[in-house]
């Protein structure tokens, strides 16, 4: 394993504050997120950071943790005074490591009865490991059931999709091909054996030649055909073609969707030549669950970009080697940074090629995941503290007026009835040009959420971000590129 692989910086960011890691393998991500730390999967790199809301010290024995147990296993480590210990605690196998034992198991295997004794370990319907994740996944969603979190009953939903929809069509496929490995009753030829390194086969191979003229017909490039190659080349030729027609496709499957979801919105198909928008586009994707792994492996060739009235955009992508679409948040480019720090990613979601089915699963899940993202950040932007069910939090603006982010519809009701004004972002603002009818409004408003078991708060802003750093309203949406088509509906 290459040396670079292996360094490690954890250190306490100096602008943000944050305990961030930078570096290591697979191995050592695996350390880390057990000591504690949340990964930051990004195109070009993955560090982890120290979770949120943690002390100072909460924050360096985190940190101090975790240079001990990689040190403990032969990883070099630049940390931060604070954070280094002589301590070596000891290291027991994980759970996962004693599962992948019988991946070498299979290799090892000479017959196929051997494989499909092994793969029985993960099918079997009562104690199997896929049981097991199934029975995992089930009580995570009943877990945020039981969660106050505007977004939890989605994270449920989410759950238990994953268990009775993917999950399954991993049992029902592994099951068949297990029945059909007990059925054969042969040997292998010679086992298989281990790949040096969990990485793509050839990632770094030169192309090869029909790779070569696959890059020559996307960019319009005549090459030479050696003899006897004609054929190939005509296969590449109708490969290019469809291509064109999964291009069509998303842009019509996007279209559709546009019509489908709740609002106006405005559908605009980005072509491979759109290669500035596309890199863009990939920056601001805002997750770091299924789409972030696809971008990470895939390079985006085409994408649609769906955009609502309010400047909330989403991206629609291909999934690479199967059918169905990708759909995914894109965060906002009028923020800064610091707005994003804390806040949960409202991650994207794979859908069938069903414009009218998707349209379901995306109101109804991703969509309300991503206002509310939008309004946690919108509110750290402009300093205005978050409300909760309970607790609704009103700010003083430098202009004078008075900001809240109500949870429930209850309060929004009792704030709009009193004066405040609801904006694009979901924040509701009370003028101040006339702070005798703005003190009336507080002091009527007051009682009025307090008889309905809600508290109220004054607070000024905490000042770590401009208020100015959000408009009142989103802006306009980006004007699309020449080569973009516009649908609208």
């Amino acid at each position: 394993m290459p040396l670079a692989d292996r360094l490690l910086a954890i250190r306490r960011d100096p602008h943000s504050g944050e305990v961030l890691t930078r570096g290591g393998d697979p191995e050592a991500h695996s350390i880390l997120q057990r000591a504690g730390f949340v990964p930051v999967v990004r195109i070009h790199e993955t560090h982890h950071r120290a979770p949120t809301d943690l002390t100072v010290e909460e924050e360096a024995r985190l940190a101090t943790e975790a240079v001990a147990r990689l040190r403990a296993v032969g990883y070099p480590v630049d940390c931060d005074e604070d954070f280094t210990t002589g301590r070596r605690p000891p290291r027991y196998l994980p759970l996962g490591a004693q599962v992948t034992q019988l991946a070498e198991r299979i290799r090892q295997a000479a017959t196929t009865g051997e494989v499909a004794e092994i793969l029985t370990e993960l099918t079997a319907p009562l104690d199997g490991i896929l049981a097991a994740v199934d029975a995992i996944l089930q009580a995570t969603a009943d877990f945020h059931d039981g969660m106050d979190g505007a977004a939890d009953p989605y994270v449920a939903r989410r759950l238990r999709h994953l268990a009775d929809e993917r999950l399954h069509v991993i049992r029902t496929d592994l099951l068949h091909t297990r029945n059909d490995l007990a059925d054969r009753h042969a040997r292998i030829p010679a086992a298989v054996p281990a790949p040096k390194k969990s990485r793509p086969p050839n990632a770094n191979a030169p192309l090869c030649a029909p790779a070569r003229l696959r890059r020559a017909l996307c960019r319009h490039r005549p090459l030479p055909v050696p003899p006897g190659r004609a054929a190939d080349t005509a296969h590449l030729i109708k490969e290019d073609m469809h291509d064109h027609e999964n291009s069509e496709h998303l842009a019509s499957f996007a279209d559709v969707l546009a019509g489908e979801l709740p609002g106006t919105w405005a559908s605009v198909h980005h072509p491979a030549e759109n290669k500035d928008d596309l890199a863009d586009l990939a920056d601001r994707i805002w997750d770091l669950d299924l789409v972030a792994e696809v971008l990470a492996e895939h390079p985006l060739r085409q994408a649609a970009v769906l955009t609502r009235q309010d400047g909330a955009q989403l991206a629609v992508l291909n999934r690479p080697g199967r059918n169905g679409f990708l759909i995914a948040a894109i965060a906002p480019s009028d923020l800064p940074a610091e707005a994003f720090r804390g806040i949960r990613e409202p991650d994207g979601i794979a859908v069938s090629d069903d414009p009218f089915h998707s349209a379901e699963l995306v109101a109804g899940d991703l969509l309300a995941r991503f206002d509310a993202a939008l309004v946690q950040v919108r509110c750290t932007a402009a300093g205005i503290r978050p409300s909760q069910p309970d607790r609704v939090v009103l700010t003083w603006q430098p202009d004078g007026s008075l900001a809240a982010a109500p949870v429930s519809e209850e309060a929004a009701e009792v704030l709009t009835a009193n004066g405040f004004v609801r904006e694009e972002s979901g924040i509701h603002r009370l003028s101040g040009d006339d702070t005798t009818a703005q003190a009336r409004a507080v002091r009527e408003t007051g009682p009025q959420l307090d008889a309905r078991g809600i508290a109220v708060a004054l607070q000024h802003p905490s000042g770590r971000i401009a208020p100015t750093a959000v408009p009142p309203t989103p802006g306009p949406a980006p004007a699309a590129p020449r080569a973009s088509t516009t649908r609208i509906r």
